[in-house]
């Protein structure tokens, strides 16, 4: 009982909403397609009783034989040393891909629907993250809301907007 009470302050700190971002109303989101080459995406990160700051992210995907990608991303965070991380998504079937990322624990699932993704996955310490990704009208951006959980409960969140670069 003593550790719920601990975590109500915690839960109404953090929210419980689910975010709904806009998105292309009659196109479909391609992963493998949109993070082929490079991307850049400025976003903000907040933490539970932090201070948000800025995070920006240059990736470049590679396409691969098994038609996944390889996507490699290089993150500067304020206040803390960039850092480089890897996805590996292979397609698992119809609107639905599998893989791997660097920063997760066991496997990263990928759901796509019409001109919206759903990415999921396990970090250390408990951590689970729900990602969800909305092509935009021009094709060319992708909004990205991130949330992670501990015990059920929203501990940080990420906004971001990510575009295409040109080749």
């Amino acid at each position: 009982m003593r550790s719920l009470i601990c975590l109500l302050p915690l839960t109404l700190l953090a929210g419980c909403t689910e975010v709904q971002l806009p998105a292309a109303s009659n196109a479909n989101l391609d992963p493998v397609a949109f993070f082929t080459g490079a991307s850049h995406g400025d976003g903000r990160f907040h933490q539970v009783l932090s201070s948000p700051h800025g995070v920006r992210v240059d990736s470049n995907g590679k396409p691969q034989a098994n038609g996944g990608l390889l996507l490699t991303q290089r993150i500067a965070e304020d206040g803390k040393p960039p850092r480089t991380r890897e996805w590996v998504i292979t397609p698992a079937g119809p609107g639905r891909y599998t893989g791997s990322l660097t920063d997760a624990v066991g496997p990263v699932e990928l759901t796509v629907s019409g001109p919206r993704a759903e990415v999921r996955y396990s970090m250390k310490k408990g951590l689970k993250v729900t990602q969800e990704l909305a092509l935009q009208p021009d094709g060319l951006t992708v909004l990205n809301h991130l949330e992670v959980h501990k015990l059920g409960v929203r501990v940080a969140w990420l906004d971001e907007t990510i575009r295409k670069q040109p080749r």
